[in-house]
């Protein structure tokens, strides 16, 4: 009979699994502090004009980020993750040079933008110049933090984040120190710090963003990639559409009032999201690949992926409703009594019960996301991105920013129901497993290929 494992044996994996996920919540901490700096000093330190355009060339930036992301990041996240060695390896420099492309096709749109739009009315993007020379290097970091996600290690992640963050803090410090803050230099901040964290990633692993090659990543990621993209591009420009709809039918002042409020509490529920999403993600990937496996393992995998997006839906929903019941109260206070963004008070509510159905729904997604149901998650997005900027344009139209925070509530709260409709769909594709651990587990089952598409056993 084999001697049974010491204690200390039995408790190293979990200490160790308990460690990382401690580093990758931490780690997204820290890149959303970099991020979202931007966008809350520019909200206290520059006058609200300058801060209305700081925030849509932040929204035209990150579009592009994001893009970059769908197209590499969330891809080496589900895929690279079911890989080891040589393999991920290759993904990893062939999603890098994918990246160094983007940035450099990113930097000549800006370029372009800011030479041919004369920053005339609310909409202005005078202040894309700032960026234009920091998109590679913003972009191959993205990438870099997304390599170490996907090989499990996000304490690399949080290292490389910790020198993009620590850059940017000492230039926001000494623009305060000197009064010479502007959105010229947040903006530069933020890219220098992006410049300083990718060079320790490209050292530490000894590549060069040129080794790889963008074709190879495109032909073996392509569906993966091509509905990430496309599902990327339908989110972001929601995204833009809304800074460009207020700026438009209200002001560049409303623009700024519903920035800084949604930086102050919807930001962090976004932040939280990626976090946990990025450290799901992996782990369901690789449930789901065992549960397209013939047999009772492959069965018992797809019941460990429902049982996880069940639990996880009951605990964010009660932290959800946590968050609404305490942060309303406590930032409806501090607007108020502050002189520069009293008005903005009214959107608190409508604010904080976004970010409680964005909770409620990233269980589902991380898990959509692990299946690779990438074509159901565009269709999510389409309706999501449909009603939301049409209750937002009702909403401006007849109840000003009020009714627009209230008009993209709504839009939340159809994509939560489409979002779990779809993952509803989505199980019927995976096998299950009698809730009896004694009970036969392959029975009834349906089969997976390797294409993801159930086979039924032949009678």
């Amino acid at each position: 009979m084999p001697a049974r494992p010491r204690t200390s044996e039995r408790t190293r994996i979990p200490r160790a699994r308990g460690r990382l996920a401690g580093a990758g919540l931490l780690d997204q901490m820290v890149i959303a502090a970099a991020n979202s700096a931007n966008t809350l000093l520019g909200g206290i330190l520059l006058p609200k004009g300058q801060f209305g355009a700081l925030a849509l060339a932040l929204a035209v930036g990150y579009f592009a980020t994001c893009l970059n992301r769908a197209i590499v990041g969330d891809v080496l996240l589900a895929l690279a993750s079911r890989h080891d060695g040589e393999p991920r390896v290759r993904l990893a420099r062939n999603g890098l040079a994918t990246a160094l492309c983007s940035g450099l096709i990113t930097t000549v749109v800006f370029v372009v933008l800011w030479a041919l739009h004369p920053g005339r009315g609310g909409i202005d993007l005078r202040q894309l110049i700032w960026l234009a020379p920091f998109m590679v290097p913003i972009m191959l970091h993205d990438t870099a933090r997304f390599d170490y996600l996907a090989d499990r290690r996000p304490d690399k992640a949080l290292g490389i984040d910790l020198v993009w963050a620590g850059t940017q803090a000492v230039m926001v410090v000494t623009m305060i120190l000197t009064h010479t803050s502007s959105a010229g230099g947040l903006l530069t901040g933020w890219g220098l710090g992006a410049t300083a964290g990718i060079t320790v990633y490209l050292i530490r692993e000894h590549r060069l963003p040129w080794q790889g090659s963008p074709l190879a990543w495109l032909a073996d990621t392509r569906q993966l990639s091509g509905w990430f993209t496309v599902t990327a591009v339908v989110a972001q420009v929601q995204v833009l559409a809304i800074s460009f709809i207020v700026a438009g039918r209200l002001s560049k002042i409303d623009l700024a009032n519903l920035r800084f409020v949604q930086t102050v509490q919807l930001q962090p529920v976004q932040n939280l999201i990626t976090a946990v999403q990025n450290l799901l993600v992996p782990h369901v990937s690789r449930n789901a690949a065992d549960a397209a496996e013939p047999g009772p393992e492959g069965a018992r995998a797809a019941l460990a992926l429902r049982r996880q997006t069940r639990r996880l839906a009951i605990a964010f929903a009660v932290v959800g409703a946590l968050m609404v019941l305490t942060l309303w109260p406590v930032v409806s206070y501090a607007l108020v009594h502050t002189q520069k963004f009293a008005e903005a008070a009214p959107l608190v509510l409508p604010i904080a019960l976004q970010g409680a159905l964005y909770l409620f729904q990233v269980p589902f997604t991380a898990a959509m996301r692990g299946m690779h149901r990438a074509r159901m998650l565009f269709a999510q997005y389409v309706f999501f991105v449909v009603v939301s900027l049409s209750g937002l344009t009702f909403g401006a139209d007849h109840g000003g920013l009020r009714g627009a925070a209230w008009g993209l509530l709504a839009g939340s709260t159809a994509s939560l129901i489409c979002m779990v409709t779809l993952y509803a769909y989505a199980l019927r594709r995976i096998p299950k497993v009698p809730e009896n651990p004694h009970g036969p587990a392959d029975a009834g089952v349906d089969t997976f290929d390797r294409s993801g598409l159930a086979v039924r056993p032949s009678v």
